[in-house]
């Protein structure tokens, strides 16, 4: 077989530009620290990295949204566990006032105090989260929940809806209680109109517990008192049972997404060993091979003569 000038130089030259292309590609698995550089390097670890990363991506957000809710669910709980102590006091009021060795001044005075439990609580019921969302209108998150109307009743005007969150691949978890159903769906007259009335009654110096109307009023006021507190109650418990509920679940997450995470890494992890031994053997054959390109490049028939 006839080997001319011509052969020597290319063979030379691809054997030189496929040296580099090694030494170039096993200087950027180091660099990367991966194995796997293009999907020919593997396609069926390109595959599994793939589907992990994918899996890895949606954990991830469901456990943002599981942060976000805890966060949110917290908040709220924070405001209804307010709305209890005010409405505690409340009741401290209601039954303290139903007495005839109180004067009328004394009760003008608890009725004073009431006015600023009612204020109070109807904060409570408008909170707003970090970005001005109202917590307790349901959907309709920038209508103020509670306000008074023409005839100066209290009245909801949010919505009935309830926010869910995707917490997994397949459950949902309900992110808010709106004041309608904690405050306005009880039997009796809702607590904000009711503590009214019953104010009304307190600075009336016209009646007195052994009044009827005075008593009526007294009896109300409690039996909307102890209702509320139970609806805003199971409100609390709800909420503290998601909780516990998500705080299982981002832990499940949380070793679902270790898990992705070690299948991607020994999937595409670099062997640091044998990576830097084989750099090594393709850069001594790099060097040989431009030494050899080199003296071939020089070769002709005029250096023999």
């Amino acid at each position: 077989m006839r080997v001319t000038m011509q052969n020597l130089y290319t063979n030379n030259l691809n054997s030189l530009q496929n040296t580099t292309y090694d030494v170039a590609r096993l200087n950027q698995m180091m660099s990367k620290g991966v194995s796997i550089l293009a999907p020919s390097d593997d396609p069926i670890g390109v595959v599994r990295v793939m589907d992990n990363q994918r899996d890895l991506a949606l954990v991830n957000q469901y456990v943002k949204n599981i942060d976000a809710l805890s966060t949110s669910m917290g908040r709220s709980e924070t405001y209804l566990s307010s709305m209890v102590e005010t409405q505690h006091r409340m009741r401290e009021i209601s039954i303290a006032t139903n007495s005839s060795n109180l004067s009328s001044e004394d009760r003008k005075a608890y009725a004073s105090e009431m006015e600023e439990l009612l204020k109070g609580l109807v904060d409570n019921i408008n909170a707003q989260d970090e970005s001005g969302n109202y917590l307790f209108s349901g959907n309709a998150v920038d209508k103020v929940p509670v306000v008074k109307d023409a005839s100066g009743k209290y009245i909801y005007q949010g919505d009935a809806s309830q926010r869910s969150v995707q917490t997994s691949s397949s459950s949902w978890t309900t992110a808010n209680v709106t004041a309608e159903a904690v405050l306005f769906s009880n039997a009796s007259q809702d607590i904000l109109n009711q503590a009214m009335d019953y104010i009304a009654v307190l600075k009336d110096p016209s009646l007195s517990p052994t009044d009827a109307a005075f008593s009526t009023a007294a009896v109300a006021m409690q039996t909307t008192l102890n209702e509320t507190l139970d609806s805003i109650g199971a409100a609390i418990t709800d909420f503290g049972g998601k909780q516990n509920n998500l705080s299982l679940v981002k832990s499940s997450h949380e070793e679902m997404i270790l898990f992705s995470k070690q299948v991607i890494g020994e999937t595409q992890e670099l062997d640091y060993a044998a990576a830097t031994a084989e750099f090594n053997v393709k850069l001594t054959a790099l060097k040989i091979t431009q030494q050899t390109f080199v003296q071939i490049s020089q070769l002709s028939l005029f250096n023999h003569m």
